[in-house]
Formats: C-alpha cells, structure tokens, sequence
C-alpha cells in the first residue's frame, strides 16, 4: 500500500472523516453501460445501524463518506442501503450495531483485486423482471452485514446472478466506549421482531 494509501487509512481508523472527491470523477448514474452503486445489506429479520461507511478509492486519491444509517433488508439483493459511486473502492471502513445481538462490530476491508472486480462487473448477466428478461451488467457492489460480524461481498444485479468476490470477518467492539446509544432503536426494532427471535433466535452460521 503507498504512503498516501496508509495516510488515508490512518484518516478512516481515527475516524476524521477525511475527504478528497476529484471534481473530474463525479457520482455516476444510469441506465447506461457505466452505471454503478453500492448497497449494503443484512439478512431479514436481523436489522443494523451501520454508524459509519466510509470508502477510498482503487488510486487512493479519492475518499467518501456514505450515510447509510438503517438496514433491515434484505440479504443478497441489492436494495439495502446505497451509497454512490464515486470510484472503484480498494478500502472500505465499516461500523455497525447488530439489534439481535446488541453488538457492534468494525471491519476495515480491503479489496483483493478490485480492478479485476470493476471489471466483472460490466459483464453483461440476464435478470428476469416483469416477465421479461433484460441484459444488463453487474452494476452493483453489495456488502452483506450478518450476525457475528460476517461481511460478504458480491457483485450483481439481482440475486439470481450474484457472485461472491469476497469474505470478511469484522471485530466486536464496545459502542458505549465510543458514546454510542442505540437504546430508542433496539425498542423499535424489538416491536417488530421479538417474536422471531424468541421463536427462531439468532443464526450465526450459513452465511
């Protein structure tokens, strides 16, 4: 990793929030060949908060801040959360609050030959909607949360033709350390989910 790549990771484990967006690489955005996003994802029933996603491009000269807050599905499809494309990202910092678990857990990824995926991405793959089928490329990086601080990542347009490109695990930390309160949170998501995890509890494996 170059210097200014490790300067730059130093940024994002110290949490300043560093940012550099080159004004000649801006968000792109479809329907054409180039399109791509970014969505971050967690099995049903087993909802986060992700407190921060920050990413630094592939060259390390551009770095963002995505505000993904809530996410409660759905796993393996790319309509979680989203955050812009600003770049192919080769670091990504992670922090999130598990509601089942009452955990939170950070990863600092970074991704095993990310030119190559950026490149398998713009494969065209066939998805059936509507009772149609549509060619299109694997236009969206997706990032799987599941309980135990498991990180999956793919690359797709839907889930029939995701491919796994890489797998992670994230470390357990102490949010009230970090003047982190999901107390409001967990209340309402207990509302909604208290009788599945009584029922079914949580799935650790098979992710």
């Amino acid at each position: 990793m170059s210097i200014k790549a490790l300067a730059i990771s130093f940024c994002v484990l110290t949490m300043l929030g560093c940012s550099d967006q080159s004004e000649s690489e801006q968000p792109r955005y479809g329907p054409d060949p180039d399109y791509r996003s970014i969505s971050v994802v967690v099995p049903q029933h087993y909802d986060v908060w992700v407190e921060t996603f920050i990413l630094e491009s592939v060259s390390g000269e551009i770095g963002w801040r995505a505000p993904i807050g809530s996410v409660s599905c759905c796993w393996k499809e790319p309509s979680g959360g989203n955050a812009e494309w600003q770049a192919m990202p080769g670091l990504v910092l992670i922090k999130w609050f598990s509601f089942a678990e009452q955990q939170s857990y950070r990863a600092l990824i970074q991704l095993e030959n990310a030119s190559e995926i950026e490149e398998k991405m713009k494969e065209i793959a066939p998805i059936e909607r509507y009772g149609k089928t549509f060619d299109m490329p694997r236009n969206d990086l997706t990032f799987g949360l599941a309980p135990g601080g498991t990180v999956v990542v793919w690359i797709m347009n839907g889930a029939e033709n995701a491919i796994e490109v890489g797998r992670y695990q994230a470390t357990p930390y102490d949010h009230k350390e970090e003047g982190e309160d999901y107390t409001r949170r967990t209340e309402s998501y207990l509302e909604r989910e208290a009788d599945f995890l009584q029922k079914n509890g949580i799935r650790y494996d098979g992710w």
